[in-house]
């Protein structure tokens, strides 16, 4: 029985890495002026937000997200997939 050179995992994310990184870099050239509107509307909730005004729609809650614990869980857990 012959083992592949390089996990199936590896091959499936070189992959999505390339298809993601040509359909990032070919839909701003199909569709030209969403990345102004994308902008403004960027700026627009940004200046939103140092005035203090409130958003439309959206509650005052303010939602924890433990991005430091998930961050170290991947490191963990990426090493010890690579380890095994």
């Amino acid at each position: 029985m012959s083992q592949s050179l390089m996990p199936t995992w590896l091959f499936y994310s070189i992959i999505a890495s390339i298809v993601l990184t040509l359909v990032l870099n070919i839909v701003p050239r199909l569709f030209p002026g969403i990345g102004k509107k994308a902008e403004e509307r960027f700026l627009d909730q940004m200046e939103d937000h140092v005035s203090g005004k409130p958003h439309s729609g959206k509650s005052g809650v303010r939602v924890f997200f433990p991005w430091k614990w998930m961050l170290a869980a991947s490191v963990l857990l990426t090493l010890l997939l690579n380890l095994r």
